[in-house]
């Protein structure tokens, strides 16, 4: 019994500590805690798409997940590392990358890490996923803790209250 109250507690700190270092008071709009996720690089050559969702037409990873942006960022430096990289992934890419057709081409960019790894940036905004993210369309990060935004087909924040999942139009693919 009292081993299993040390586990809970230690579960319990471990939280807290990821949760502080993404920046907000919740993972998701729901506040509900997602699973961590690793970072992976995208190697197929068309890193960046449009794509559309309840909050309209946002940059979406090659699988059609969100793309979301973190407002302490800056153009050149990513401060999503450790616990938050977790949950909230950055979109790194490898040589050759580049962004799908009907995309401006200049609005992309990359940064290094502190790993080293390339990071896909978007207007001044360094680029990740969400955990709590599982299918095209969803934007259950969109707001997270005040600071996490999804990125707009433009370069730049989507700062909008979702609308209704029956504004999606029938040709979407969602």
């Amino acid at each position: 019994m009292r081993i299993n109250h040390i586990v809970v507690g230690a579960v319990v700190a471990l939280g807290g500590v990821t949760l502080a270092a993404c920046g907000g008071g919740s993972y998701g709009s729901s506040g509900a805690a997602q699973k961590p996720a690793v970072p992976v690089t995208i190697t197929m050559s068309t890193a960046v798409k449009s794509g559309y969702t309840s909050l309209g037409n946002v940059l979406v990873s090659p699988s059609g997940l969100t793309m979301y942006a973190l407002t302490t960022d800056t153009m050149t430096n990513s401060t999503c590392t450790g616990a938050c990289a977790q949950v909230w992934p950055p979109v790194l890419v490898g040589n050759g990358w580049k962004a799908a057709p009907g995309l401006d081409r200049s609005l992309f960019s990359t940064i290094t890490r502190s790993d080293g790894s390339r990071q896909l940036v978007a207007g001044q905004w360094p680029l990740y996923t969400f955990s709590g993210d599982t299918k095209p369309g969803d934007v259950n990060g969109e707001g997270s803790g005040g600071v996490w935004f999804a990125a707009g087909v433009n370069g730049k924040l989507v700062k909008s209250t979702p609308a209704s999942a029956t504004a999606a139009p029938a040709s979407s693919g969602y």
